[in-house]
């Protein structure tokens, strides 16, 4: 492995640990399936409104995954590290617009809406979410974001995806996590109403969308210098405006569709970039396309 200068973002060059990352893994989908497959045994079904019964604690598997492994492997500082990139705000305007972006594709689809003489959403239907209780837009909005989000990307960009750019390069390091990621919602589909009523389109297409999202994520995780803050709103915007009742048909499939653009668009950039020899676009802007596959978080 080349050895580089310590990136802004993280240490690049620490160790790789492929045994560390695979037990982060083993137990995420564990903690998250112990709650879920209860349920899926029972029958029970997680509806939009309703708090019960509620995949919640499901979401915070990953979480406490990568607590345990960091706690296990670099105690107080691996966990100081994690509590730093989460609280991290001072990323720049730009990058603060891209968390917020899903706004933005919400407004593309109700534009297009009204000019087809569609009925828009009622606000109150984004208050709207499955597992959750019905507290009105803004309770619902924190849910989402400080514990369902916040519960999944502590693992997913905290742990896994900086773990793996240790050894990859980002897009590789994302391709590997997004199949993973996916796979972990697996019980979900037997008992979340939503996932439910999917058809064989409607599950491939999600898959697509997230493995796009994943890239989008990691761009933004990277970019702004290791915000884990920034990558927690994009999840929980993203949720809010493409999940909850008022996303239904045309909303969901548009913001869907344009973070599938967005997420393709950024590999294309990047694949050009490492056939030029040019700087990754995915790595973080002090990351030489030489230096990428070395870029990992602090955690020794």
């Amino acid at each position: 492995m080349t050895a580089v200068t310590p990136d802004p973002v993280t240490d690049a060059g620490r160790r790789w640990r492929p045994r560390d990352v695979v037990v982060f893994f083993v137990l995420a989908y564990a903690l998250s399936w112990l709650w879920t497959l209860p349920f899926v045994v029972a029958g029970d079904v997680v509806r939009r409104g309703v708090g019960w019964p509620t995949h919640y604690p499901a979401l915070l598997g990953p979480c406490v995954a990568a607590l345990i492994v960091i706690a296990r492997r670099s105690g107080r500082p691996g966990l100081a590290d994690l509590a730093r990139r989460t609280v991290r705000w001072r990323i720049g305007w730009r990058w603060w617009l891209v968390a917020v972006s899903p706004v933005g594709f919400l407004a593309v689809a109700l534009v297009g809406m009204r000019a087809a003489s569609r009925d828009l959403p009622a606000a109150a239907d984004f208050g709207l979410f499955s597992g959750t209780p019905a507290v009105g837009l803004v309770g619902v909005f924190l849910m989402i974001t400080f514990v369902a989000a916040l519960g999944e990307e502590l693992g997913w960009r905290g742990y896994a995806l900086p773990q793996l750019q240790r050894r990859f390069a980002p897009l590789t390091a994302t391709l590997i996590l997004a199949p993973l990621w996916a796979g972990w919602h697996l019980p979900q589909f037997f008992v979340i109403q939503t996932y439910r009523d999917f058809g064989p389109v409607e599950y491939v297409g999600m898959v697509l969308g997230l493995t796009c999202g994943a890239v989008v994520l990691t761009w933004l995780y990277n970019r702004s210098g290791g915000s884990l803050l920034a990558v927690i709103v994009w999840h929980g915007v993203y949720n809010t405006v493409g999940a909850t009742e008022a996303a239904a048909g045309v909303v969901a499939a548009v913001v869907s569709t344009l973070v599938m653009v967005q997420g393709g668009l950024l590999i294309v950039l990047e694949v050009r970039a490492r056939r030029r020899h040019e700087p990754s676009v995915l790595s973080p802007p002090t990351t030489t396309a030489a230096a990428t596959r070395t870029v990992g978080s602090r955690v020794p």
